[in-house]
């Protein structure tokens, strides 16, 4: 489902996953892990948006430790998600990506294990995968 909030925050594609629903994402379908992974991002991303009332009224300092590390991944997925297009490259300045099955999981999978707290949201958009965070342009540290 396309969600025009996530369009002017400039999240693209702009779909909104606690709003859209796949019949394909069943444990019969996919593999245990990615229906793991999957459903454990969706959780994460389903808690932040019951925590937005309470981070308007009171902020996000009077969250517990828990709940604002709930905050630092669902963002750091809500810009993770947005995807590197061919097609707009040359309107974006951001080079295209695939980006495999294997890959995504890999990420969703370090995301929720907290790797990145110390990372800002802003680090995760349009990236392909973690490893672009972590190496950017493709390049190791040690190049």
């Amino acid at each position: 489902m396309l969600s025009r909030k996530k369009a002017s925050e400039g999240l693209y594609p702009a779909i909104d996953p606690l709003r859209s629903y796949s019949r394909m994402l069943t444990p019969g379908t996919v593999s245990p892990r990615h229906y793991r992974v999957a459903r454990a991002v969706r959780t994460t991303l389903a808690e932040y948006e019951d925590l937005k009332d309470i981070i308007a009224m009171l902020g996000l300092e009077e969250l517990s430790e828990r709940d604002r590390a709930t905050v630092r991944q669902a963002r750091q997925f809500e810009r993770f998600l947005t995807q590197p297009f061919f097609s707009t490259e040359a309107m974006t300045g951001n080079r295209g990506r695939f980006v495999t099955l294997e890959e995504t999981l890999d990420s969703c999978e370090r995301i929720l294990s907290g790797e990145f707290g110390d990372r800002d949201e802003g680090d995760f958009y349009m990236i392909g995968s973690i490893t672009d965070l972590v190496e950017p342009s493709g390049e190791s540290d040690a190049a």
